[in-house]
């Protein structure tokens, strides 16, 4: 009886090396905790009810027990991280739906300010009635990012508000630029200066009379809105042209470096 336990957990060790060994080999990794612990119990039952040829066979249905009771426990672990991946791809598919409809919103107030009658009167009046009905009259334009080139768009209410200042005997052009909060100041400064620089460098080419023309730039310094967003950049990214009778207004704001 000795000797056949003896020979028993010889055969266990050998045969639990050999496991590990091809476990190993198999999967570049060791045997699971279950399925050696499947093994040894296998091993030591069978062994001493059939002896070493129970042995064998305990040894083998006691790793595959211990091996199946390894492969459900981690299929609870990957189900377990499924479903957190499922987690993160339903956040992000929201949060991709929310800057979605902001921008869709974004784009529709672009749409009304690019379908909007201008905000001028057509240039079929005299000059004499020219400058009490258009005295105040002002132009809002919007800029894409980083940009100072005035979209296609704004070029008809452009035109139409020159006509006017053409008719008007002491008309001045007000030309406000800001800039949004995205970046550095000293850098959305400059830009809103490019903004205005280019509104003026349209109406010199369109050849402006009886005026002058007044710069000014905010930067960053002025948002329509205290909480910064989506869409609160499209609107602070603007100039502000306004039309002023000069014979009855004093200047609204000092231009740029005084």
């Amino acid at each position: 009886m000795y000797k056949q336990i003896t020979f028993i957990l010889l055969l266990g060790i050998s045969a639990g090396t050999a496991f590990a060994d091809t476990q190993r080999a198999n999967y570049q990794n060791s045997a699971s905790a279950e399925a050696t612990t499947g093994y040894i119990s296998g091993l030591a039952v069978g062994g001493l009810v059939g002896g070493p040829p129970g042995a064998i066979f305990g040894a083998a249905v006691g790793a595959m027990l211990g091996d199946g009771f390894f492969v459900r426990k981690r299929a609870n672990v990957l189900r377990v991280e499924l479903y957190e991946s499922q987690l993160q791809v339903a956040t992000l598919r929201d949060e991709a739906l929310v800057a979605q409809q902001q921008m869709q919103q974004a784009m529709a107030e672009l749409y009304k300010i690019k379908t909007s009658a201008a905000q001028v009167i057509p240039a079929g009046l005299s000059i004499a009635s020219a400058s009490p009905c258009c005295d105040n009259t002002v132009l809002s334009l919007h800029f894409r990012t980083g940009s100072s080139a005035i979209e296609p768009h704004y070029e008809e209410q452009l035109a139409s508000l020159v006509k006017l200042a053409n008719q008007m005997p002491a008309a001045n052009v007000e030309i406000t630029g800001y800039a949004d909060r995205n970046g550095d100041a000293d850098m959305n400064l400059r830009l809103s200066r490019e903004r205005t620089a280019s509104i003026k460098q349209y109406f010199n080419g369109m050849g402006i009379q009886h005026s002058s023309i007044i710069t000014v730039a905010y930067g960053e310094s002025q948002p329509l809105s205290a909480s910064q967003s989506f869409e609160a950049d499209f609107f602070d990214r603007r100039v502000i042209v306004r039309l002023r009778d000069s014979s009855k207004h004093m200047l609204t704001q000092l231009p740029d470096g005084e």
